[in-house]
């Protein structure tokens, strides 16, 4: 798990299809993973620190997305795949002037929320909610024994 003092790429196996089809998280990705892991610790339902307007996520069952609105703006999303009785989380992004505010952290909160309330089980392919999960152990029992990390 990245801790935010190592600067250099992360390595996941190459099945998990990530930016650069060789196995390393781009900078962005990074980055996010090193806001969702310092985030661990705070509530995850606390709004953003920095923002003055709470955080809009809203589940867009057509693009397959949860999208993550400050005052009508998408700044950040996660997307997903539905399989079976799954949903498999692909990629979460937040734009870059964005980032370090907890908006992934709240986004990813939110989302997991929703697919526990929404009755399905959890396959992450994304190393930035894999990051969120292993810090919030309450979120541990979504995921898909079967299938827990990959499609």
């Amino acid at each position: 798990m990245s801790t935010g003092t190592n600067s250099g790429s992360f390595e996941y196996p190459d099945a998990a299809g990530y930016p650069d089809d060789a196995g390393f998280l781009d900078e962005g990705t990074t980055a996010l993973v090193d806001e969702v892991t310092a985030y661990a610790v705070r509530e995850v339902d606390r709004p953003s620190a920095d923002s003055e307007v709470e955080i809009a996520v809203h589940r867009l069952d057509d693009e397959h997305v949860y999208s993550a609105t400050l005052e009508d703006r998408e700044v950040a999303s996660l997307r997903y795949a539905e399989e079976d009785d799954r949903v498999v989380v692909l990629t979460t992004t937040v734009i870059p002037e964005f980032r370090g505010r907890g908006i992934a952290t709240d986004l990813i909160a939110l989302a997991l929320d929703d697919i526990r309330e929404w009755g399905k089980r959890l396959t992450v392919q994304c190393p930035v909610v894999a990051a969120f999960i292993a810090g919030n152990p309450q979120y541990a029992d979504l995921t898909d024994s079967v299938h827990p990390d990959r499609a």
